[in-house]
């Protein structure tokens, strides 16, 4: 009984010895603390940066310094970011619409971001180390390029086979109409496929991941046609900063817009009635002048007289004079105005069959 008595004792006090602070040691927690590593510096003899992808995180622990360093890599390429963000704006115009299908652009911008999110998988956290002193952890984050640039290159291939289609329909169709639906979503195919180019040259600087295909000829092609569409935008005299932020939107996605007096010989009409008043500051001691705008807008398309897009919108903005309240005003609702329009036209011609 003494006997194993004396063994219990014995294990419980070598399991705390190992779980203890090794203050003169090398390890701490499955951390190494001793000589400061060259790569905490950003550069590693060992993980070569013709060969790797680096990234270095510091935290006060060390699951904050590991994600830290995956996100050192992640920042420096641009599809995470681009793709994210165009495809939350489909997915909120196809919820505004009523319909569950899932508009061909955003099943572009989804799996581009797939490929994105499967190299950054990628990732390994290499090495790790404890700065004693300070008490900071330090990690270093990988990828290995060659690998990293396979999966990219696969799926640049794949865009570009669809790339090649969507440019033959749109030469093919002879109807106005249908050239912009296959010009929208091509143009939007070579958005994401330049994204994901930009990440290929992060990953392998100096080579041209679109040999083989004329990136530039269908971009072309889908301009054109969209230029080609006309669109007529009728808003009454008296806001001229909301008329020519819709105009701007118009142009943004490659359209024609155009001031009219009414939708005749355009393709697609934007009817919008704004209104402007003054407004009393809601704080008696404030010097503010404040002003607010109203509208309502419509978008049409002129040959079978359907209204696709039926929106109002509002804002109210201050400034130091009345003057300059309404110019606000009249900015910050063509802005709201615009975004709505932008995503009613994409999502009406991504619904054409």
């Amino acid at each position: 009984m003494t006997r194993n008595l004396s063994i219990i004792c014995l294990s419980a006090l070598l399991c705390a010895c190992a779980g203890a602070r090794v203050k003169n040691g090398s390890v701490q927690g499955g951390v190494p603390s001793g000589p400061r590593p060259d790569w905490t510096d950003g550069t590693s003899a060992e993980f070569p940066r013709n060969r790797f992808l680096t990234g270095v995180g510091i935290a006060d622990d060390q699951a904050s310094a590991m994600e830290r360093a995956r996100g050192e890599i992640s920042r420096v390429f641009s599809t995470q970011v681009t793709v994210n963000s165009m495809a939350t704006a489909t997915e909120q115009t196809t919820e505004r619409q009523g319909t569950s299908s899932t508009a061909s652009s955003q099943d572009i911008m989804q799996t581009v971001r797939s490929t994105s999110q499967k190299v950054l998988e990628g990732v390994e956290i290499a090495r790790s180390w404890r700065e004693a002193a300070a008490g900071r952890y330090y990690s270093l984050a990988v990828l290995d390029r060659a690998k990293a640039l396979a999966a990219m290159g696969d799926k640049m291939e794949e865009l570009d086979g669809q790339a090649k289609d969507l440019q033959a329909r749109l030469t093919a169709t002879p109807e106005k109409l249908d050239k912009v639906k296959y010009a929208l979503r091509l143009r939007s195919l070579m958005q994401a496929r330049e994204s994901l180019a930009a990440d290929m040259r992060v990953l392998a600087p100096g080579e041209r991941p679109d040999a083989g295909f004329d990136a530039t000829a269908a971009s072309d092609a889908a301009a054109k046609s969209l230029g080609q569409l006309d669109v007529a935008v009728i808003i009454p005299d008296g806001a001229s900063g909301v008329r020519s932020a819709i105009i701007s939107a118009l142009n943004a996605i490659g359209l024609d817009g155009r001031e009219a007096k009414g939708p005749e010989g355009a393709d697609i009409a934007v009817d919008c009635s704004a209104q402007f008043e003054q407004v009393a500051d809601p704080d008696p001691r404030s010097a503010w002048k404040w002003a607010r705008g109203a509208a309502s807008v419509s978008m049409k398309d002129v040959k079978t007289s359907k209204i696709f897009l039926n929106f109002d919108a509002s804002a109210k903005e201050a400034s130091a004079e009345e003057s300059g309240a309404r110019a606000r005003a009249e900015v910050s609702l063509g802005k709201k105005i615009a975004a709505e329009i932008s995503r009613g036209i994409n999502s009406y011609f991504e619904a054409q069959p």
